[in-house]
């Protein structure tokens, strides 16, 4: 990556040439997604990772000896935890940059992004001139909305900027395949032609975070007043943020037909025990239950029940 003036020329050239070597639309930024929206909490942890700083590039529209491009970049990774909930570069941006940085994960180069997020300039420290030392750069948080992932399938982290004059950051990364579960891939045309071959032994300076998937298992009871269910960690690893969603669809209901909680985390092995509050209706109703939690997909139970005023009788 240091002789990088002389191999992105080669690779303006040999792209423009070359045709497509993944091929489509770019998939700009449409919503930026944080964790912090959808106010859950949790301790993630890291996944996969290339911390061996070697060198830099720019990420944006830059002149290199008379060469306008717009560069991006994708670094391919293979997860092992099945819920992938940030990334984290190690970047700078150039004392002109003005438009957001912005990351998306994406199971295929030119497919649909699975999640994107940005992060504004003022995040970046300043460099002028290309970076040479560690300490120039900083690891900048990408934080998007949680997705599932497969472990073991490939995935790209996608990282670009708007193309404006003299709008770049500075991307570093390692020319010596230390990272032996993906590569680097460069765009120089807004995402439309991607090449390997530029850098292929190169990873770029990354880190994935995520958590491992958890099972709960949910019980429900009636009796007067109200209803009770015990939703309890069956799997091997923390449940975070547990929510669950509890209706009575049917019959004549007056008082608790909805009731909705959480908990912030559960341990394996562990149980809560909650109930729907005060009932008061009448007929035959559908009791329903959905639970669901960041890293445990939902869940769901029904119960045929009648309700005379305030007794509550699953069938």
């Amino acid at each position: 990556m240091k002789k990088l003036l002389s191999v992105v020329i080669i690779g303006i050239i040999v792209l423009g040439g070359l045709g497509a070597v993944a091929t489509g639309a770019y998939q700009p930024a449409k919503t930026t997604y944080t964790n912090n929206t959808l106010g859950t909490t949790y301790v993630d942890e890291l996944d996969q990772s290339m911390t061996d700083y070697n060198g830099s590039l720019p990420l944006g529209r830059t002149n290199i000896l008379g060469f306008y491009a717009n560069l991006s970049v994708a670094q391919s990774f293979i997860p092992q935890k099945e819920v992938l909930t940030r990334t984290q570069f190690l970047m700078a941006r150039n004392a002109t940059t003005s438009r957001p940085c912005v990351l998306a994960i994406r199971d295929n180069l030119t497919n649909e992004n699975l999640a994107v997020t940005s992060v504004e300039p003022s995040e970046f420290p300043v460099v002028n001139g290309t970076p040479t030392e560690e300490d120039q750069l900083a690891w900048i948080d990408f934080n998007f909305d949680d997705i599932w992932v497969t472990p073991g399938q490939t995935y790209y982290i996608v990282v670009y900027t708007t193309n404006i004059t003299d709008n770049y950051y500075w991307i570093s990364g390692n020319g010596t395949n230390i990272y032996p579960n993906g590569s680097v891939f460069i765009s120089f045309n807004d995402g439309h032609n991607w090449s390997g071959e530029i850098f292929p032994d190169a990873d770029g300076c990354f880190k994935t975070y995520g958590l491992r998937e958890t099972f709960l298992e949910i019980t429900m009871t009636s009796g007067i007043f109200k209803t009770t269910f015990t939703i309890q960690n069956i799997g091997n690893y923390t449940a975070w943020d547990v929510t669950w969603n509890y209706t009575i669809s049917g019959g004549f209901i007056l008082l608790g037909r909805n009731f909705i909680g959480n908990v912030s985390e559960l341990t394996p092995g562990d149980e809560i025990t909650a109930s729907s509050g005060f009932i008061l209706g009448l007929g035959k109703v559908t009791l329903s239950l959905k639970v669901s939690a960041v890293n445990v997909k939902e869940l769901s139970i029904q119960k045929d029940a009648v309700v005379l005023l305030f007794f509550v009788k699953i069938i």
